[in-house]
């Protein structure tokens, strides 16, 4: 109920600051202003409106992922407007309040203007138009390989770790997408998959298809999965079930030495609950001292306790970089951390933005990517 509400009042206050400053100020009818209001509340709504409509079951599924995809990129680009306008008014007044106390201050652009500002509206419009569109195409493309060194005396050859997280596969989502991905996880040839967490987020028996297709995954010494938090939202049982009999290997607050490899791996799922709970204390308990230790945690932000237990690089993911600028700052001030490499202590955590999207397909200044870490040497 307080999400509804609070997502209700969100929609309504961002409508009416796009529609107002868009058409508010110009001499047009009533009735068109209102039917602006209307569409940009209606595009902030889309998260709402599409889990009410699947929720009932009102139209076939089928149908459904493909309004879903068109439903999300409205949403995202309301949001991507609404960003526009403010930084652009915050912009323009600062530039004219500067301008003004140098007295070389035209009237004719002031802030206040009418006409200056719906030029500047019509602007804002193409802009905001050609930037949605650029972040869905951003959104709905194959990730890059993102490669990245890491040198450690614990290793005698060079292993390739390829990492892999918040593929967020759902139906709506094509199938052929994930083929693709898998396709360019394979050609890496790594010696290990590790995936820290928001891989599935969908029920099973919706995804089958999906899942039939990641099952081609393949590595030299397995692939590792500890789920994120959209794991828990849609059936961790079952969903650890099918990815088991899949022949990955599942890690729920524990860990493995990799046979075959200096490595062990453990990891951490991603409820508050569980992560801070005293028991993975014991989580290096089966470490071989001369093996370096990987932590998988989706969630960055408990990062230097788990390092404080001996790890020495943990791969996260959650963040998704951002995913949509400038949604960037409340994403890095919520976790800590955005995305890339960081140094803790004597440990390294590494944050992949992600392979995939979650609800709008759309990504702006934060590139989806997979990560081919290679542990070399110190010599």
């Amino acid at each position: 109920m307080y999400f509804a509400i609070a997502f209700l009042t969100i929609s309504i206050v961002g409508a009416l600051i796009t529609a107002r400053t868009l058409c508010g100020y110009n001499q047009i009818p009533v009735y068109i202003k209102i039917l602006v209001f209307l569409l940009f509340w209606a595009m902030w709504s889309m998260p709402i409106i599409l889990g009410g409509i699947r929720h009932n079951e009102w139209i076939s599924i089928s149908f459904y992922n493909k309004l879903a995809l068109t439903g999300y990129f409205l949403f995202g680009t309301a949001f991507l407007f609404f960003a526009l306008i403010i930084l652009r008014d915050m912009i323009w007044a600062v530039a004219y309040g500067i301008a003004k106390l140098m007295g070389k201050a035209s009237l004719s652009w002031s802030p206040m203007n009418v006409s200056a500002l719906t030029k500047a509206n019509l602007v804002t419009i193409i802009i905001g138009l050609l930037i949605a569109f650029y972040a869905l195409f951003e959104g709905i493309k194959s990730p890059t390989v993102k490669e990245i060194n890491i040198k450690t005396p614990l290793v005698d050859k060079e292993i390739k770790i390829l990492q892999i997280n918040d593929m967020h596969i759902e139906s709506s989502k094509p199938v052929r997408w994930f083929a693709k991905v898998v396709e360019l996880a394979n050609a890496q040839d790594a010696d290990l998959i590790l995936m820290p967490g928001d891989i599935v987020d969908d029920r099973v028996e919706n995804i089958s298809e999906h899942l039939s297709v990641l099952q081609n995954l393949k590595s030299r010494y397995g692939v590792y999965i500890s789920p994120g938090n959209h794991e828990l939202y849609n059936g961790l049982m079952f969903i650890q079930n099918r990815l088991q009999k899949m022949g990955f290997k599942w890690l729920f607050g524990n860990g493995e030495n990799v046979k075959g490899l200096p490595i062990f791996v453990a990891g951490i799922p991603d409820l508050p609950i569980l992560r801070k709970k005293a028991g993975f204390d014991k989580i290096l308990d089966k470490a071989k001292a001369e093996n370096y230790k990987i932590l998988l945690a989706h969630n960055p932000t408990m990062a230097d306790a788990y390092f404080a237990r001996g790890f020495d690089l943990q791969l996260s993911g959650h963040t998704h970089g951002g995913q949509i600028f400038p949604f960037h700052i409340p994403v890095w001030i919520a976790n800590h951390y955005l995305a890339g490499l960081y140094e803790i202590g004597k440990g390294k955590l590494y944050i992949s933005r992600g392979t995939g999207y979650w609800g709008p397909p759309m990504r702006l200044l934060a590139p989806s990517d997979m990560t081919l870490i290679r542990l070399i040497p110190e010599k």
